[in-house]
């Protein structure tokens, strides 16, 4: 059993691959095939050849003999004997014998001659010679011989004693120009046969040996064809086509492809949505990379050969990651091909990545600081220091307990303030004092994946202030978050060492940072997801005194927000 595989386009609703379960039948061999199909067509050919070859060579055969026949009957005819002959036997009782001179002569003219019968006859149309002396006497059998003995010299075919055959008739006239006979001289068709049969062998020798040519031009033709298809059936290569269609269609990244000329030689659905989402239309098979799309790069990676690995490309307003290489066979560039994937759809797991970890560490974190709280409380029961455990229970409430109840009530998203509180762990783990203001209540946005943005955002801030204070005397880093109609504003403040005039240009670059190599992406990822969502981004330091980074965000609240 094999598969054939059907995709249905996304576009139309539907992102899907259907499987059909097929009887895998029993193919015959390509090579079969080619040699089957060429010998037959040969065989053929040659077939209908000799056969139009046959009845050219009878037809031209019998014009032929048609044309000898009444050359020898007229020359006969004008010969002074025959005239005598003729010119005694019609006189009154004369007696016709087989024994004659004449019949002698004419017969041995005509086994010379390779005819099969030569006869004389008279006005009467009886015969005066015939190879068969018993019918010499009678008279002339066909009923064709009319008119030669009106003075007309023409060929026949008729059937006679001898069989049918190809006649020519002359009259044969006296001094007075008086018609005294004629003369028949006649090839049979059977002896025509055995002619036509000696021409026909040597015919059906060329027709055989131009069949071993052809055979063995259609076997070398089958290799050949063998070889270009790689050693290919068919209906494998029917197979191959179906699945890679199928996979075409259901892989979510965009696939575009040219071949060595940079014309367009393969295009996915999705790359036909991701391109409608920019405002270009489908292209069509052959279209020119370079004037179409120039944006793609393929053409640079086309001369040069190497390939290039997710770099980000902007299309009409259109963000996109790319990967793009070089189509190589035997070690020639024979095309080359991009893949293209939305690059929010690359952030928005970045940031779940990012959230994932910050959750677990705010966990950690939390996990951590209870244990400790239960092991001092713990130690105070088995001291019996009820009344310290007492005080110890209330300044817990009044620290940890209050303030994260009144976050809760301030933050509506409970994701957002779940993260917070775990950050205010994670701060207090580390001995740094995080203070967490909300001006005005944070309602549930409208949209979920601004969550995962502000995760992001916020993380990224938090813990590059968190390292800034890190090795300060003063640990204090303070978030502001406000909302304003439609407007989200966070502002992060750290007791750090602060950032120099010469790196501030730079600090929001990847692979920009004061702490060594592989850094650098929190905050280039912070003004990305800012640009994404058309937000502003400020910064503000004078080292030695710390570091205030603003956030403003497009913020729109959902429906079930409080008013």
């Amino acid at each position: 059993m094999f598969c054939d595989f059907r995709y249905s386009d996304a576009s139309a609703g539907h992102n899907y691959i259907e499987v059909s379960s097929l009887l895998k039948l029993p193919y015959p061999r390509l090579n079969i095939l080619i040699s089957l199909l060429v010998a037959s067509s040969i065989a053929v050919t040659l077939a209908i050849a000799l056969w139009l070859f046959d009845a050219t060579l009878r037809h031209v055969q019998a014009e032929a003999q048609s044309a000898r026949v009444i050359n020898i009957a007229q020359t006969v005819a004008a010969h002074g004997n025959v005239v005598q002959a003729l010119q005694q036997a019609n006189q009154p009782g004369t007696d016709i014998s087989s024994d004659s001179a004449l019949e002698r002569d004419i017969n041995r003219l005509r086994q010379r001659l390779g005819i099969d019968f030569i006869s004389i006859f008279n006005r009467q149309s009886l015969r005066l010679t015939h190879p068969d002396p018993e019918l010499v006497g009678l008279p002339f059998q066909g009923g064709d011989e009319g008119p030669s003995l009106q003075g007309r010299t023409y060929s026949s075919r008729a059937q006679g004693t001898l069989g049918t055959s190809i006649r020519g008739f002359s009259p044969v006239m006296d001094g007075n120009g008086q018609v005294i006979g004629a003369v028949a001289v006649g090839v049979t068709l059977a002896t025509l046969g055995d002619r036509l049969a000696e021409n026909r062998l040597s015919v059906l020798l060329g027709v055989a040996l131009l069949m071993l040519f052809g055979v063995l031009g259609a076997s070398w033709l089958a290799r050949y064809l063998k070889h270009v298809l790689m050693g290919l059936e068919p209906h494998q290569i029917a197979r191959l086509v179906e699945e890679r269609q199928a996979i075409l269609g259901s892989v979510h990244e965009g696939i575009l492809a040219i071949d060595s000329e940079g014309r367009i030689s393969l295009t996915n659905a999705a790359a036909h949505q991701l391109l409608h989402r920019a405002g270009l239309d489908v292209p069509t098979y052959g279209t020119r990379i370079d004037t179409w799309l120039p944006q793609a790069g393929l053409m640079e990676v086309l001369r040069e050969g190497k390939a290039s690995l997710d770099r980000e490309v902007l299309i009409n307003g259109l963000s996109l990651l790319t990967n793009r290489m070089p189509i190589r066979h035997q070690g020639q560039i024979i095309g080359a091909v991009a893949t293209f994937r939305d690059t929010s759809e690359v952030h928005m797991l970045a940031e779940e990545l990012t959230g994932v970890r910050r959750y677990a560490e705010a966990l950690r974190a939390a996990t951590h600081e209870f244990k400790n709280k239960l092991h001092a409380m713990l130690g105070l029961v088995q001291m019996k220091e009820y009344t310290a455990l007492h005080d110890y229970m209330l300044e817990l409430a009044d620290h940890h307990v209050a303030p994260g109840a009144a976050l809760v009530r301030e933050v509506e998203e409970p994701v957002l303030a779940g993260f917070l509180l775990g950050k205010q762990s994670e701060a207090r783990e580390r001995g740094i004092v995080l203070s967490i203001e909300v001006e005005e209540p944070i309602p549930a946005p409208e949209s979920s994946t601004l969550i995962h943005t502000l995760v992001i955002i916020i993380g990224n801030l938090l813990e590059n202030a968190f390292d800034a204070v890190s090795e300060q005397d003063e640990r204090h880093v303070t978030l502001t978050l406000g909302h304003d109609e439609s407007l989200l504003s966070l502002h992060v403040q750290d007791t750090g060492t602060g950032i120099s005039d010469a790196l501030k240009q730079r600090i929001f670059q990847r692979g920009i940072s004061t702490k060594g190599a592989h850094r650098g992406l929190g905050l280039a990822m912070v003004r990305e997801q800012i640009e994404a969502h058309d937000g502003d981004l400020a910064l503000y330091s004078e080292p030695p005194h710390g570091t205030l980074i603003e956030v403003t965000l497009p913020y729109r609240a959902g429906s079930g927000a409080r008013d």
